[in-house]
């Protein structure tokens, strides 16, 4: 199994300082991408699992040859999240009449299914400030997916749509006590799992991962912020009803977490944020303690709590600013590129943890 992380956008909400001249390099709105595939097999991604869509995330995969996500996942409502979500459905969609060779739109939609958008409930519902409020207009290039289940494990299942494998997704869960590994898979699951047995392939089965939300404290306007973990199987691609080989199989797992300023006691002692692959983190400011924003200092004790030094960890800063550094007095300006990179160069993390700034446009293969 190949794992590849994209990092689309990078930078806070709000960018650079207009009319301030600044050595910082510009950094879009925040958007994440993960791309499963087996190795060796150069017919492209397996899966791609998307995680929030700030712009211009679009035009950054189409510029480096990356299909449309099988799935979006979204952390919080936040503009700078979803700012390129209207582009995405939109270009997905017309992507897929161009290359299937179909000129109408409605006939499109019956065709390939909707792109299914997964956050937490309020994150979809939330009468105000929910992105289900702001872009209903999307219905039929979009389905809603609201998770109601915090720290639940949940798979999800593709249906091939017309032999075409961009059909529609639902999301499943599995029975289980906080904190621990799955007991029991539901009958429903367990269809799922055995439709992947009679296709042969990824398409109309199982995408090859399972993930659970964490909830996180971020701000009054951003209701169901979350942390995602996503738990991939080795080896288990297309396989079908889970039985021994699904249950042994070696996992990894990526962590993405999106905004943030503070998390409750039980979620920062779960045990699945412990030594993950990847760990993509909210990271706005080098010191200054904002009112709804990690910094890297604040983070250091998260990241030497989610490490043992046992396992091989990548830790990629994420949705950097800095903005409240100078604010608060700790730079004569915004922290730049060097400010930054100092920074981390200075943190000693533990054994085979390696801190990067993470880039637009980055790829770090994990697996």
């Amino acid at each position: 199994m190949k794992i590849e992380v994209w990092t689309w956008g990078t930078g806070g909400p709000f960018g650079r300082e207009l009319g301030a001249s600044s050595s910082r390099r510009r950094r879009g709105h925040t958007a994440t991408s993960i791309l499963i595939s087996e190795e060796g097999d150069g017919s492209g991604a397996t899966a791609h699992c998307m995680i929030d869509a700030g712009a211009p995330a679009v035009e950054s995969m189409i510029e480096k040859g990356i299909s449309s996500p099988d799935i979006l996942f979204l952390t919080h409502p936040h503009f700078d999240h979803i700012s390129d979500l209207d582009r995405l459905a939109n270009s997905r969609m017309r992507g897929l009449m161009v290359r299937e060779g179909v000129r109408d739109i409605e006939e499109a939609k019956g065709l390939f299914g909707p792109l299914a958008v997964v956050g937490a409930g309020d994150c979809i519902n939330h009468p105000a400030d929910g992105v289900r409020a702001r872009f209903g207009y999307l219905e039929g290039l979009v389905s809603w997916k609201p998770i109601s289940a915090y720290d639940t494990w949940h798979s999800v299942h593709q249906e091939d749509a017309a032999g075409r494998g961009n059909g529609s997704v639902e999301i499943y869960r599995a029975s289980e006590e906080r904190g621990g590994c799955i007991t029991e898979i539901t009958g429903e699951v367990g269809r799922a799992f055995s439709s992947v047995a009679q296709s042969g392939s990824r398409t109309d089965g199982l995408l090859p991962l399972e993930f659970k939300l964490l909830p996180v404290s971020h701000s009054k306007h951003a209701p169901g912020s979350s942390i995602f973990v996503f738990r991939f199987r080795e080896g288990v691609i297309g396989q079908g009803m889970p039985g021994e080989e699904w249950e042994d199989a070696p996992t990894i797992n990526v962590v993405i977490s999106g905004d943030f300023k503070s998390m409750e006691d039980w979620v920062v002692d779960s045990h699945d944020l412990l030594d993950p692959a990847c760990l993509v983190l909210d990271t706005n400011t080098i010191i200054a303690c904002g009112k709804y924003h990690a910094s890297f200092q604040e983070n250091k004790s998260l990241i030497d709590r989610w490490t043992t030094g046992d396992e091989e960890v990548l830790v990629l800063l994420n949705h950097i600013s800095g903005f409240g550094d100078y604010v608060e007095g700790f730079y004569d300006g915004v922290p730049d590129d060097r400010d930054w990179q100092e920074a981390v160069d200075g943190y000693a993390p533990k054994p085979k943890v390696t801190v990067r700034i993470a880039e637009d446009g980055g790829c770090y293969r994990i697996k």
